[in-house]
């Protein structure tokens, strides 16, 4: 086997987002609100699986002036498997879609249909069967994971109870809290994650990027269109979310530590204000820069020919 190893460097990758919260939470609307940020002058999707809910916020005045052109919206029903979320998915790639919002996700798991169903209805000497549940739930995600549309999750969230045993061998009830209604490892393959607080549908972040840490510093923000942008940038191009210049100091001498050609290709990604917030360092990376191309140069010049 032939690998081809050089240095590692941000590139624009779709996103995986899931908002998860119990009924009335604000997490379609949310979700709309990042999908318009996400998608830029591309066209949202909307996977609507609760029965033509997704329709009703398309004259929401909110999610008009975010998504003046509207949104593409599909249902799918009952049987909620694996393979029909993938076949959904392919459709709206297809259909030229830069984002696309599912609700819910939630009933893939334990829907009529999904994979609850799916292992019950299966047994093996009388036991659910759950190896061919989680195959075909695998399947699903590797789609997913390979899917060129930023991906937005809405996700139902319940109150879930740890049983764990005390030091008498006693069963104990731990409450977890809230949590989303989901195969427990679909977390890990998120690239951003939040709970919606009920009442306020303020975003808690549960997974988050280091570089995006700063868009939810300080006191919680609601979950905008303007969030969706920034987190759009910092997919596309490696940039940070905020303008944050410790972040931005940080990255721009990583890119410049590997060329000219790395920091160009950096500096082109920032905003206006991030440039701005950057310039003091800029000469100080540009001469890096050209450093780094010297010692790659003299590394790849031939040896000098010895003469005696």
């Amino acid at each position: 086997m032939s690998l081809t190893i050089t240095p590692a460097k941000r590139k624009a990758v779709p996103m995986l987002i899931s908002l998860s919260g119990v009924s009335g939470s604000g997490k379609t609307y949310s979700a709309l609100l990042l999908a318009a940020g996400l998608a830029g002058k591309g066209s949202v999707g909307f996977l609507d699986t609760e029965n033509g809910r997704g329709s009703m916020y398309a004259d929401s005045p909110g999610i008009m002036a975010a998504l003046p052109d509207g949104y593409e919206i599909a249902e799918i029903k009952e049987p909620f498997a694996p393979s029909r979320y993938s076949d959904a998915i392919e459709a709206f790639e297809k259909h030229g879609c830069k984002v696309l919002v599912i609700d819910s996700m939630t009933h893939e798991w334990e829907g009529h249909g999904g994979c609850s169903d799916i292992a019950e209805n299966n047994k093996l000497r009388g036991m659910p069967n759950w190896a061919r549940a989680k195959m075909e739930h695998k399947r699903m995600m590797n789609h997913l994971l390979a899917s060129s549309m930023h991906l937005i999750f809405c996700l139902r969230a319940r109150e879930k109870t740890l049983i764990v045993k005390d030091a008498q061998g006693k069963e104990q009830f731990v409450p977890k809290g809230l949590q989303p209604v989901q195969e427990k490892n679909f977390a890990f393959e998120m690239t951003l994650s939040l709970l919606l607080e009920e009442g306020t549908h303020r975003p808690v972040v549960t997974k988050c990027p280091e570089p995006l840490l700063p868009l939810f510093a300080g006191e919680q923000p609601l979950v905008t269109k303007d969030m969706g942008r920034k987190l759009r940038a910092w997919s596309e191009g490696g940039a940070p979310a905020e303008e944050n210049p410790e972040v931005l100091f940080r990255q721009g001498t990583e890119y410049a530590a590997l060329g000219t050609t790395s920091y160009t290709d950096f500096w082109e990604t920032l905003t206006g204000k991030q440039k701005k917030v950057l310039l003091p360092k800029h000469e100080e990376n540009k001469a890096l820069a050209r450093m780094a191309d010297d010692r790659q140069k003299a590394a790849e010049a031939p040896p000098a020919e010895l003469k005696f």
